[in-house]
């Protein structure tokens, strides 16, 4: 098994976790470096997003481990002082050599017998992580991952509740293809427009519904949070409009058994990334006007 190494940086405490192989019984052990500052901390806690579901075999005595699906929420016990640096591990057991796909929910307890704060939110962490991801590895996102991040779109707030968008989830690799070819004749361009993502979200609207472009949009915008959150990097990806206006694209929908007057929003596209994370742009000046 290769080191992977993923590291979110918070307000008073720095999460890393590394790879570290198998042990003698096949358990697959990694290393979580934890670096902390800005106050003392009588317990932390995280949560890592693995590439496929994994139990929890052993861990230190002052951690605490639990285990759903994919998902391992991690609890430390202990004290750490500022600009303190402390390594724990944690074995797992997987059907196959897990790989780290993102950290989250990172909270420290600032006050012994105090009740533990998050320096921000979870909801806002996930907004400020996100990134657009331009390059992709050709691993598919597991199904379970994937049914979270759909089960986040339908969620999405709509005009008055009538839910006008439908998605269409891609994994089959020939529409997928189909998709992409359609998208750089419409672009003018012979690249992939996917970025080589595996898996291809086309978000459609009802468009005899009003707020339909609208609706659309805040299906894709709960979908791109969600993958954030589960480790999934995602891009969206234009012209789905013009697919879908096309004899192509209406024959897709008719092979589907879909009938509505539906128009293309866009494609939100998922994969795991092949690229470093770069940091935000600085937000520009006169973004919000106060009026009090």
């Amino acid at each position: 098994m290769s080191d992977f190494n993923f590291t979110t940086d918070e307000e008073c405490l720095n999460v890393s976790v590394r790879s570290d192989g198998t042990d003698d019984s096949g358990n697959y052990k990694f290393v979580c470096k934890l670096e902390h500052f800005g106050h003392q901390s009588y317990g932390q806690s995280f949560g890592i997003y693995f590439s496929q579901e994994v139990s929890v075999v052993e861990v230190p005595g002052d951690v605490e481990a639990e285990a759903e699906g994919n998902h391992v929420h991690i609890r430390r016990n202990n004290q750490m002082n500022d600009n303190g640096l402390v390594e724990i591990w944690i074995k797992l057991s997987a059907q196959e050599s897990p790989e780290v796909t993102g950290i989250t929910d990172i909270a420290c307890q600032p006050e012994e017998n105090g009740r533990e704060v998050l320096s921000i939110g979870a909801v806002q962490r996930t907004i400020f992580a996100r990134r657009s991801t331009r390059s992709y590895k050709p691993d598919m996102v597991p199904k379970e991952t994937l049914e979270r991040i759909l089960k986040a779109g339908t969620y999405a707030a709509s005009g008055m509740n009538h839910q006008s968008p439908i998605i269409l989830a891609v994994t089959n690799r020939d529409m997928r293809d189909k998709l992409s070819a359609m998208n750089a004749k419409i672009l003018g361009k012979d690249d992939d427009p996917f970025y080589g993502a595996p898996v291809v979200l086309v978000v459609l609207a009802d468009k005899d519904m009003p707020t339909y472009l609208y609706d659309g949009s805040l299906v894709i915008g709960n979908m791109m949070l969600a993958a954030e959150e589960l480790g999934i990097a995602s891009c969206w990806v234009h012209r789905a409009k013009e697919e879908f206006a096309s004899n192509e694209g209406k024959e897709i929908l008719a092979s589907l058994g879909i009938e509505g007057n539906y128009e293309g929003i866009g494609h939100l596209v998922l994969g795991y990334a092949d690229e470093e994370a770069q940091p935000a742009p600085a937000r520009k000046e006169h973004y919000v006007y106060y009026v009090e």
